[in-house]
């Protein structure tokens, strides 16, 4: 374990709640994201997130993001599972499947921005994400 790295995790979380400075402040603080009073001391929090899972591979996850960070709405998690897992991404469901854009576009090999464009000049959500590249939409289809 690095210490060095969890105690940026932890300044970083710290500063983005608590700096309105911090360019990622409008997303936390500005928001009422806080950091509750028990990790205000890093040995807490460090103690926390030794017997809950950290390594240096993962990162800080708030279960619910309406919702600040404490021992009881966050856990670790991979850097892929936190990529899925951000607010600005986009949601389509398939065949009752709901995924990120941007893995529908790994699972059927067409780019995200070609999925986009397609949604916006009236294909259906399913032709625009199944169809493969250089398909054209049915007629019939808005």
């Amino acid at each position: 374990m690095t210490e060095s790295r969890l105690r940026e995790i932890w300044r970083s979380m710290k500063k983005r709640c608590e700096n309105p400075n911090c360019k990622d402040y409008k997303h936390y603080g500005a928001h009422s994201i806080r950091v509750c009073k028990e990790w205000q001391d890093f040995d807490k929090f460090k103690e926390w997130a030794l017997k809950h899972g950290y390594d240096d591979s993962k990162t800080l996850d708030r279960l619910n993001n309406n919702v600040g960070y404490s021992p009881t709405n966050c856990r670790w998690i991979s850097r892929k599972a936190q990529a899925y897992n951000r607010t600005t991404n986009r949601f389509y469901t398939v065949n009752g499947s709901t995924r990120t854009l941007k893995e529908w576009s790994r699972i059927y090999g067409i780019g995200d921005d070609t999925i986009l464009h397609r949604i916006e000049t009236g294909w259906s959500v399913e032709e625009a994400i199944t169809l493969p590249k250089g398909s054209h939409r049915s007629k019939n289809t808005k």
